[in-house]
């Protein structure tokens, strides 16, 4: 099988349930930016990766207690929580993107292609498949707050910067939002038909939460790693003050 089909030539795409609609969409305008904001996530856990392997990083054990200093090349307790070397975080949250994708990918419904037999059925085995878990909105909630615990209160708006892999984060940051900004724009427009949202509103909303989280999330992030890597952070100042 060619991994090219040709059949998205003339500027029209299939989503997962067999819809043709333009590339303009605001389906696949959705769908491309949460593509993009997986993408970004990916070049951050690489420099995070990278990271861990060349410098000294401060790392944390339980909560309550100081930081302590390792070279990665030693041994580290994994009995004791070490967030900086955990990047796992990242390809969970990578995880959760693709699930939202397939969750917008795969509507039973559409304008284009009215729902047969029973709505509520085809309802039903659409969410028994592709359904958001509320426990990941809890999780990530979690980790916000566990991370905030561990650096300094902010006090100023934090100017974007000084090193590769903080300004990587902020950009996933600035993208999660925007996803979050495109999936209302979506759930505001003409295609959610046939009264489907106020069956699955529950589904519908924990997208729209997730991805609210996922942005105060990055920003937590951003600033635990430069707070690790004991980088000084630029804060913004009014044009009076500077």
């Amino acid at each position: 099988m060619k991994l090219y089909t040709k059949t998205g030539d003339k500027g029209i795409s299939s989503l997962y349930n067999g819809v043709r609609l333009s590339k303009t969409s605001i389906y696949f305008n959705l769908l491309g930016d949460l593509d993009e904001l997986n993408c970004h996530i990916g070049m951050a856990k690489s420099l995070w990766k990278e990271t861990i392997d060349k410098q000294d990083v401060k790392v944390y054990s339980a909560p309550g207690a100081g930081p302590m200093y390792y070279r990665t090349e030693k041994s580290v307790d994994t009995h004791l929580y070490y967030e900086w070397y955990n990047v796992d975080i990242l390809k969970e949250v990578q995880c959760i993107i693709m699930d939202i994708s397939t969750f917008i990918a795969t509507p039973p419904w559409h304008e284009l292609k009215p729902l047969k037999g029973d709505t509520n059925d085809s309802i039903e085995v659409w969410i028994s498949k592709y359904s958001i878990n509320p426990n990941k909105i809890v999780d990530i909630e979690k980790l916000i707050d566990r991370l905030d615990s561990l650096i300094p209160p902010i006090k100023n708006f934090v100017i974007p910067g000084n090193s590769s892999l903080v300004s990587s984060i902020h950009i996933c940051r600035a993208v999660a939002r925007r996803c979050e900004r495109r999936y209302l724009e979506l759930l505001g427009s003409n295609l959610l038909c046939y009264g489907v949202y106020d069956n699955v509103d529950t589904q519908f909303n924990n997208v729209e939460m997730i991805l609210n989280r996922l942005s105060d999330f990055f920003f937590v992030l951003s600033r635990f790693i430069g707070n690790s890597l004991e980088s000084e952070e630029d804060i913004y100042l009014p044009q009076s003050k500077r």
